[in-house]
């Protein structure tokens, strides 16, 4: 089972079908597609001032390597770890951007994929806007 957080704008909350089109479900933990291709995949999630940090930290690296004669390992080394960290920190990344975009964590849930997670968490704001009858008040 894995954990997701669910995001979505204080303003898309006023109908479960409109919400389930707009929330956006965010794994917790490492991810492979951020280590095998990471500025495709910041660029896919449109984590445009990461990316920018991402590539203006491996022209760094690129130009001190050549500076000061870093063997080509070295500068390898140093550029793979500095991807693994992202693999690492990159759905943490994701879920900064978008708070900075005004979505907001209104939710964790567990899901054996995203489609199982999105289910479970639907079902239960299905369940929880169901309106329970009132109880007979004891006199």
């Amino acid at each position: 089972m894995k954990l997701y957080s669910v995001h979505y704008r204080h303003e898309e909350a006023s109908s479960l079908s409109g919400l389930a089109d707009k929330a956006i479900l965010v794994k917790e933990g490492f991810s492979w597609p951020a280590l095998f291709f990471g500025p495709l995949w910041l660029a896919w999630r449109s984590m445009w001032l990461v990316l920018a940090f991402y590539v203006a930290l491996m022209l760094v690296i690129a130009a001190l390597a050549r500076l000061i004669g870093l063997p080509d390992g070295a500068a390898t080394i140093i550029t793979t770890a500095i991807n693994l960290l992202l693999a690492l920190e990159g759905n943490d990344l994701l879920r900064w951007t978008l708070e900075r975009r005004r979505y907001h964590e209104r939710g964790i849930v567990l899901g054996g994929g995203l489609a199982e997670a999105e289910e479970r968490f639907f079902t239960g704001k299905a369940m929880a806007q169901r309106s329970l009858p009132e109880s007979p008040v004891a006199q």
